[in-house]
C-alpha cells in the first residue's frame, strides 16, 4: 500500500479518482495507510450501464479498498483519522457515498464510532439510480459491508426485494446526469424537451404515453430478459423492459424488425 501511494497510482479520469494516505511517525517510518477508490469491480459487473453510466456513477461512490495501523500505534485513533480525511477529500471532489467491507465482525464497533453504517453479515447494499434501477451490491455469507454518506442529502428507505426480503434503499446518492434535458409541462399537458441546441414539444396524448412508460416499475429479470433484444434496437434495456410492460406490446411489434436484421423500412 506504501508502494503504491510512493508511487502516486492513478486511475483513468473516467472510472473516476482513487487517492491513498499514509500516516509517518517519523519521515520514512510508515505506521498507517488508507487506499480508496471507486468500486471498479462491482460497477463494471452490473450489465445494464453503458460505459458513460458506469463512469457515473464511479464518480459518486467510493470505497475504502485497504486500512492498516502498525500494531504498536493502535489505540491512538490514527484509523479514524485517515478515515475522516479520505471522505472529506472524496466529499470536496463531489463523491456522496463511501462504501467499506470487512470479514472481521468484532471491527463493526470500530467503524461506527467513525460514522459507517454496518449491515449484518451478507446484507447487500442497494443504490437507487436516477433511471429507475436499483444498483445491487450483494455479499458473501461472511462478509460485512458498510456504508458512510458524504453528503447529508443522502437518505435511507425502507423497500424490499421482490420475494419480499427487507431492503435498506440508498437514496439521493446518485442525481440526475449532468447534461440532462430540461423539460417543461404546459397547461395542454404537452411537453417541451430543450437540451444539446434541440428544442422538441411533445402533444398531450405523446407525452402522457411517455409518462407511463417512465412511471412503469420492472424488475432486475424483466430488465434482464429483454436485454439482447433492446441491443439490437439501440434502446437502453430500462427504458425497453418499461415500453414493452407499459405499452403490452414486444419491441418488434412497436418498431417493427431492427435496422441489424437487414431488412427495408419499406416492410413495416
Amino acid at each position: 500500500m506504501a508502494h503504491a501511494v510512493a508511487f502516486r497510482h492513478r486511475l483513468e479520469p473516467a472510472c473516476g479518482v482513487r487517492a491513498s494516505w499514509v500516516v509517518e511517525r517519523r519521515r520514512g517510518e510508515v505506521v498507517g495507510v488508507l487506499t480508496a477508490a471507486p468500486p471498479l469491480g462491482w460497477i463494471g459487473s452490473i450489465e445494464m450501464l453503458s460505459p458513460e453510466h458506469r463512469s457515473y456513477v464511479a464518480h459518486h461512490i467510493v470505497e475504502v479498498e485497504a486500512l492498516s495501523i502498525a500494531p504498536q500505534v493502535r489505540g491512538c485513533r490514527l484509523g479514524h483519522r485517515l478515515i475522516k480525511t479520505a471522505a472529506a477529500h472524496y466529499a470536496g471532489l463531489g463523491y456522496w457515498l463511501m462504501l467499506g467491507t470487512t470479514t472481521v465482525l468484532s471491527l463493526a464497533p470500530y467503524y461506527r464510532q467513525v460514522g459507517f453504517t454496518v449491515l449484518e453479515p451478507g446484507e447487500r447494499i442497494a443504490v437507487a439510480d436516477p433511471l429507475g434501477m436499483v444498483l445491487h451490491r450483494p455479499a458473501e455469507g461472511h462478509v460485512v459491508q458498510m456504508r458512510k454518506a458524504l453528503r447529508t442529502e443522502v437518505t435511507v428507505v425502507g423497500n424490499q426485494m421482490p420475494d419480499g426480503t427487507p431492503l435498506q434503499l440508498l437514496t439521493q446518492v446518485l442525481g440526475p446526469l449532468a447534461g440532462s434535458p430540461e423539460v417543461v409541462r404546459h397547461d395542454d399537458g404537452s411537453l417541451t424537451i430543450s437540451g444539446g441546441g434541440v428544442r422538441q414539444t411533445l402533444d398531450a396524448r405523446t407525452a402522457g404515453m411517455m409518462e407511463r412508460m417512465y412511471r412503469t416499475p420492472v424488475t432486475e429479470a424483466e430488465v434482464r430478459e429483454g436485454m439482447a433484444e433492446a441491443l439490437r434496437y439501440g434502446l437502453e434495456p430500462l427504458m425497453a423492459a418499461r415500453l414493452r410492460k407499459a405499452s403490452g406490446y414486444s419491441l418488434p411489434e412497436l418498431m417493427g424488425p431492427p435496422r441489424s436484421a437487414g431488412t427495408s423500412t419499406g416492410r413495416r
